[in-house]
């Protein structure tokens, strides 16, 4: 996340992770000014140089996950947000308002900017577009390797669900890695699927799903630990919600279209991969498995349902007034 703690692992979704702001407020005063303090996980920020308040609450918490079923809620975590504030669903007012602006936003401008300034060249060579959009994945990711940008970065570029520090984070955390494997892999997937995409919806159409995308995914990722009552002392980046976007628009438009993992080709097609990664999706927002962070994957797939169901009834419309128009 930065030079001082590292606390991510490099992983092929949306990661997620103790925000800083949470896990220092219980770490001790020496190690919050530490500048070159390196920690191997989560766990031992949390066990260092505790007071007994704060051993006490991670002893019940452990004792909590042991003895609860996976799809029960935590209270220890229920009372943890509640007494930080964390919970109140007043947090979700200025990044709803945000999300909808945008997309709205989003929605009016695109074709605008496609047809009347210098993004017109991109009609002509829709394929630039899904490398212009790893190459600012790139660019951000090269800027979290630079001190002197980490400001802007942990402002812009990484999503504190508990402190937000800016409603333009739904937005950049969704373009945003700190490892190389976490980028590579998701730019490898994204341009499986985009590059054919693209070229069949055009760039303003793939824009505009791509975008809303990001940010409805990242919107995701705050209200749906709120329905569940998980922790909301995390944070999250990665481009994985909206990869999952251009997945299941592709799948939904293309269902045969064969797929596989690994070079491992997958029966039924890309539909069928597709189902298959929501419900491990969905299990994984229930059960609270691994690093990954779920609710924006699930947020991002049920995007590209909607956008694969419009961009197909409008093909079909399409079809239809062309044979009304020969036939005639």
């Amino acid at each position: 996340m930065f030079q001082s703690l590292r606390l991510m692992r490099p992983s092929l979704g949306r990661n997620y992770l103790f925000s800083n702001s949470s896990l220092l407020s219980l770490a001790p005063k020496n190690i919050r000014q530490a500048k070159n303090v390196s920690f191997n996980s989560n766990v031992q920020i949390l066990q260092s140089s505790m007071n007994p308040w704060q051993r006490n609450f991670l002893k019940q918490f452990m004792n909590q996950r042991m003895k609860q079923s996976p799809l029960s809620r935590s209270p220890t975590w229920k009372s943890y947000n509640s007494y930080y504030n964390r919970s109140s669903w007043d947090k979700l007012k200025k990044p709803l308002l945000f999300t909808v602006a945008f997309c709205v936003g989003t929605t009016l401008l695109t074709p605008y900017l496609y047809n009347y300034t210098p993004l017109s060249v991109l009609k002509q060579h829709p394929q630039a577009l899904v490398w212009s959009i790893i190459a600012i994945n790139g660019a951000v990711f090269l800027m979290w390797r630079v001190p002197q940008l980490q400001r802007f970065t942990m402002r812009y570029a990484i999503l504190l669900k508990d402190n937000i520090q800016s409603p333009w984070t739904l937005l950049w955390s969704a373009f945003s890695h700190q490892s190389f494997a976490h980028f590579f892999i998701n730019m490898l997937c994204f341009q499986s699927f985009a590059v054919s995409l693209v070229g069949i919806l055009g760039v303003s159409n793939f824009t505009i799903m791509y975008l809303n995308a990001a940010v409805l995914s990242s919107f995701a990722s705050l209200a749906i630990p709120m329905v569940l009552g998980s922790s909301l002392a995390v944070a999250s980046l990665g481009a994985s919600g909206a990869i999952f976007s251009v997945f299941g628009c592709f799948s939904y438009l293309f269902p045969a279209s064969p797929v596989g993992i690994f070079f491992i080709p997958v029966p039924g097609g890309a539909w069928v991969l597709f189902l298959g990664t929501m419900l491990w999706n969905a299990a994984g927002c229930a059960l609270r498995w691994g690093t990954f962070d779920y609710a924006a994957h699930l947020g991002g797939s049920l995007v590209g349902i909607a956008y694969g169901y419009y961009f197909n009834k409008k093909r079909k419309e399409q079809i239809r007034r062309r044979r009304l128009v020969l036939d005639f």
